[in-house]
């Protein structure tokens, strides 16, 4: 044998056993995360003391952080390392209620199930008045000249009869294989993305374009404004008012009601019968900008080239107020803590930087995420900074709290063959799905802003889209332990592969 050939063969043999080793040391501590993250889970005790004791979580308010602060105590409880509260909002007001009733007094009684939106002010004391019926307000000035001095002492019905939704509907949904192959099949040439900078910019126009009209009910002494959406089966779905900020305007009483009530009153309307309301609302306005805080921690990396770099996992922390916000996105924000604590409690040493975000905000406008990508990466109008190219690959989970079924790639292709090998390894967990697409309207795309490599992952609906999305209903009860356990397996995998990994997740080109 020449000394070539030994020097081959001994290169192979070489090479064989550190890939040996490699698969040896991934099979290890696959089970090890199986076995602490199925047989030791704190992840629906953690998600019940959450919602159960804690509540709805609304953006600037004083139930979002004592919320805040119960899970800062949590993860330091659980051995994460540097938690920390950031700033996001300077400028944030607070919004609690504390009282309401909506009931119709006549022709005859009938409690009127009801909601109050977000920022609406209190009534002055217990109202009544008869009901007047809007159906179209958009066109302002047409308004004024039709309703000007007709308003005063009136409940304002606003805006169509919901459009009534099918028994016969699949309410619960868990993706077929045929519709996950489908996606997997999607054409990056169809991938939807819109410039951070003009989304944001169109959202602040949206979320005050009631404002207008509301100030003229206001101004002619309207009582109060009631509304709906089609919903299933008298669910309630009352996410807004926008105005978040200190000096917005402060909107009139605004209420959604149940659909099913909406259509009474309408009707009856249409009949030339005037339903009379009776309602009270009470409610509290503050200014705490110390409550509008994103919540950070992370395990510290260990190898000396790598532990400068990150792998990112992140989720909103906020909710609406009608529920307790279970779906959206208490589940998320506690599987993230849950990924972490099984990779903690099995002794792993993570080569780069594991960082976690729970964001504030992200219903009004991603204001959590955008202040950190702010803060840490660059602002939008200049170029973004070496911290961003540290990044090795941004988690977002904010998709209800449905079984993880693979990734949404964000339209970076390049990630695909990276992703396909951390999902090989856990079939039995995972389809493992990797679709071109992007899911819209949530944090992951603050990150790929900064051509971050950052991703969402695909998740069953479940009931989220139709019943607990934004509405009283997003309630511990529509949670399915199971998949809440099984999804903080399947994370804290795809961190312990990223974070072993020799390069960094590819970028878009």
């Amino acid at each position: 044998m020449t000394l070539k050939s030994t020097f081959f063969y001994v290169f192979l043999l070489s090479f064989f056993f550190s890939s040996y080793s490699q698969t040896a040391s991934n099979n290890e501590m696959l089970e090890k995360i199986k076995n602490e993250g199925f047989n030791n889970s704190q992840a629906i005790a953690m998600l019940g003391e959450l919602t159960d004791v804690y509540g709805q979580r609304l953006t600037g308010s004083n139930e979002y952080f004592e919320a805040a602060k119960w899970m800062s105590k949590k993860m330091t409880s659980v051995g994460l390392q540097n938690v920390h509260f950031e700033s996001y909002c300077d400028d944030c007001r607070g919004w609690s209620m504390e009282s309401f009733n909506v009931e119709m007094i006549s022709p005859n009684f009938m409690h009127i199930s009801a909601y109050p939106l977000a920022m609406s002010k209190s009534t002055d004391g217990i109202v009544a008045g008869d009901v007047i019926y809007i159906k179209k307000y958009k066109e302002l000035d047409s308004i004024k000249l039709k309703y000007s001095g007709k308003l005063k002492g009136k409940i304002i019905l606003l805006g169509r009869e919901p459009q009534r939704k099918s028994l016969t509907d699949t309410i619960f949904e868990r993706y077929s294989e045929a519709y996950l192959d489908k996606m997997a099949k999607q054409d990056s040439a169809k991938v939807k993305q819109t410039y951070l900078p003009d989304l944001l910019k169109s959202w602040e126009a949206d979320d005050v374009k009631e404002e207008d009209f509301l100030r003229f009910l206001e101004s002619e002494g309207a009582l109060a404004v009631l509304k709906s959406r089609s919903m299933y089966l008298g669910v309630l779905h009352p996410d807004g008012t926008y105005f978040y900020k200190e000096d917005h305007y402060k909107p009139l009483p605004y209420f959604t009601i149940m659909p099913e009530h909406f259509g009474r009153l309408s009707r009856m309307l249409e009949m030339n019968v005037v339903p009379k309301i009776r309602l009270n609302l009470e409610t509290s306005f503050y200014f705490k900008p110390e409550n509008n805080v994103n919540i950070l921690a992370e395990l510290s990396g260990t190898d000396k080239k790598l532990k400068s770099e990150t792998v990112m996992v992140g989720a909103h922390f906020d909710s609406w107020h009608a529920g307790t916000g279970a779906t959206d996105n208490g589940a998320s924000s506690i599987v993230l803590v849950e990924a972490l604590r099984i990779l903690k409690a099995v002794g792993y040493q993570p080569k780069r930087t594991i960082k976690m975000g729970l964001w504030g905000g992200e219903e009004q406008a991603f204001l959590g995420s955008v202040s950190y990508g702010k803060k840490h990466f660059g602002q939008h109008d200049e170029k973004a900074n070496i911290e961003s190219t540290k990044v090795s690959a941004y988690l977002n989970l904010d998709n209800g709290a449905g079984a993880i079924r693979g990734l949404y790639l964000q339209n970076n292709k390049y990630a695909k063959p990276v992703f396909r090998e951390v999902f090989s390894s856990i079939t039995d967990l995972t389809d493992g799905v990797l679709t071109i697409e992007n899911t819209l309207s949530t944090d992951h795309e603050t990150f790929d802003f900064y051509n971050i490599p950052a991703f969402q992952f695909i998740q069953d609906p479940l009931e989220y889209n139709s019943a607990t999305h934004h509405t009283e209903l997003d309630v511990l009860e529509y949670v399915p332990e199971q998949d809440v356990i099984k999804n903080a397996v399947i994370l804290a995998w795809t961190i312990y592969k990223l974070s072993e990994n020799k390069e960094l997740v590819p970028r878009k080109k």
